[in-house]
């Protein structure tokens, strides 16, 4: 078995003196895909934010290949920790490739270093180069989704933590999203996917861990996991269709 990349343990965090989760313990190695999944409220977003160190961790260790991280967020992108946050989070002023040589503004003393990033994006994501020229607000949404993972990409993280990357995305392009992501963890990243979409997430996921009032109530791998109704049904409320859901309408209940 590999060496755990991303370790959890015991986190605490949340917001001012308002605990949302509590005794968060996970791990996730390379070439994994782990999905964290959870209804709304159930603390996810906060997991991958203290992880990433956009807000402060109140209790317990997030560890990096066996190195505790406790520095800032910037200090985290230079230890291997990436983050793309939901909602499409670029620059949308400013160009395609402006966008991506500010996704490496950690690894600038590095000669050569951006330059090299920009071509493994446009490697990954031909359509980048199409439009390096075009400010990134004219993209679409998938295009703009698929900016957002390159700009995180940029510093070479060994982790990459994803914040709901379908949302508002139409069905075609929620599977191309999808399927890059996959070929994250297979190339050899330690993937943490958040995610609404279930049947889509446990597609491609090695493991998969549920969150529920602000802590881990399942975690297990994939081929363990044996009743998938129980665990739409009693972990996250409901069973969902996901006809709709991919272009960013309610998630129905099935009754």
């Amino acid at each position: 078995m590999s060496e755990v990349a991303l370790l959890v343990e015991g986190l605490a965090a949340g917001y001012g003196p308002l605990k949302i989760v509590r005794g968060v313990s996970l791990a996730c190695r390379p070439h994994e895909l782990t999905v964290l999944l959870g209804r709304n409220g159930a603390g996810k977003t906060t997991t991958l934010s203290a992880i990433a160190g956009l807000i402060p961790t109140m209790e317990g260790t997030v560890s990096l290949f066996g190195t505790p991280q406790t520095g800032t967020t910037v200090d985290r992108v230079q230890a291997g920790v990436g983050l793309v946050q939901e909602g499409k989070r670029v620059f949308r002023a400013r160009s395609v490739e402006d966008n991506l040589r500010l996704g490496g503004y950690s690894i600038r003393r590095t000669r050569g270093a951006i330059s090299d990033g920009i071509d493994r994006a446009y490697e990954r994501f031909p359509i980048l180069k199409e439009k390096r020229r075009d400010v990134a607000g004219s993209l679409s949404g998938g295009q703009q989704q698929m900016l957002a993972i390159a700009q995180a990409l940029m510093p070479q993280p060994t982790v990459l933590m994803l914040d709901e990357p379908s949302a508002g995305l139409a069905p075609a392009i929620v599977e191309q999203v999808f399927g890059e992501i996959a070929s994250l963890a297979k190339d050899g990243l330690c993937v943490l996917l958040v995610e609404q979409l279930i049947d889509h997430s446990l597609a491609v996921a090695d493991r998969v861990a549920v969150l529920d009032g602000g802590q881990i109530t399942i975690d297990t791998d994939i081929a363990s996991l044996d009743n998938l109704d129980r665990l739409r049904e009693s972990y996250l409320g409901t069973s969902f269709t996901e006809a709709g859901s991919a272009d960013g309408r309610e998630r129905t209940p099935r009754t």
